[in-house]
């Protein structure tokens, strides 16, 4: 046999003990979730490239709301996603002393849009695309 019809036979012999070995319900439920991650990152990507600065005073603007507050446990579920971040599909919200993670996918792969407010009291954006691309979109450069 060539080659190439060898590596074609054993991947399917994988692909086939894996599904026996796991179950095709959990094959289906990890592709399903690769699927959604990547949606989630496209979703994230196509609105930090799509921001003005107008835009990005009003995230500071909200960055600082949320600094000024009590600390809201988005993170741990206690506080929801506002509705108008929701539609913008952002899924979570981690906030900490200096900053706000304004987060579409989390983890591993990370796509969010991080304001931070500096020592001297201005602000810092920085749009994370995944755990290899992020870059400050504000102060302008």
């Amino acid at each position: 046999m060539k080659l190439c019809i060898k590596i074609a036979f054993v991947t399917c012999s994988v692909v086939v003990l894996l599904t026996l070995a796991f179950g095709g319900r959990d094959i289906f439920q990890v592709f399903s979730l690769v699927h959604y991650v990547g949606k989630q990152m496209k979703i994230g990507d196509k609105y930090l490239n799509s921001l003005t600065d107008k835009d990005i005073q009003a995230w500071i603007q909200r960055t600082q709301a949320y600094l000024n507050e009590d600390p809201t446990n988005f993170e741990l579920g206690l506080a929801s996603v506002p509705q108008d971040l929701q539609k913008l599909g952002i899924l979570g919200i981690e906030e900490e002393t200096n900053l706000v993670d304004y987060v579409w996918v989390g983890g591993m792969d990370n796509t969010s849009l991080l304001v931070e407010r500096m020592t001297n009291g201005n602000f810092q954006v920085t749009a994370f695309y995944n755990m290899y691309s992020n870059r400050v979109i504000w102060p302008k450069r």
